[in-house]
């Protein structure tokens, strides 16, 4: 049975996230503090740094948002370009629907995102009510 998981390929300056077999680890051991996991073809780490994480999310379908926030781009149902928020329920959406921020330097990557029923009106009615209530946060 195959048990795959994700670890880090490192090099000197760079590295790759890989599968392995977990039925092909032989022992898990410490170097410098860090655990790793050794198979007849080397050494292989834990996803640790930020770095590392960010990689390996987005080889899982995530696009990075702002410094801080990453989304599964295919739970992105739509970008709001006046609040520089994606969100995760279609529009109309409810009072409590779950977003996160988009930068500048990031909105390239969702700003064409609109998926589900798109009412303008609706639309412009729930930023402007949302706005007041960021305000007021």
């Amino acid at each position: 049975m195959r048990r795959p998981f994700h670890v880090v390929n490192r090099r000197k300056k760079d590295f790759d996230i890989v599968e392995i077999d977990l039925d092909d680890v032989l022992f898990v051991g410490s170097y410098n503090g860090e655990k790793y996991l050794q198979t007849p073809q080397g050494a292989f780490y834990y996803i640790k740094s930020p770095e590392e994480q960010e990689r390996f999310f987005e080889m899982q379908g995530f696009i990075k948002l702002d410094r801080c926030f990453m989304a599964q781009e295919s739970k992105i149902e739509f970008y709001d370009e006046e609040m520089h928020h994606v969100f995760f329920e279609p529009e109309p959406i409810s009072r409590n629907a779950l977003r996160a921020p988009v930068s500048r330097a990031h909105y390239h990557a969702v700003k064409q995102i609109r998926r589900g029923k798109s009412l303008e009106s609706t639309s412009n009615e729930w930023t402007a009510i949302h706005r007041r209530d960021l305000a007021t946060e």
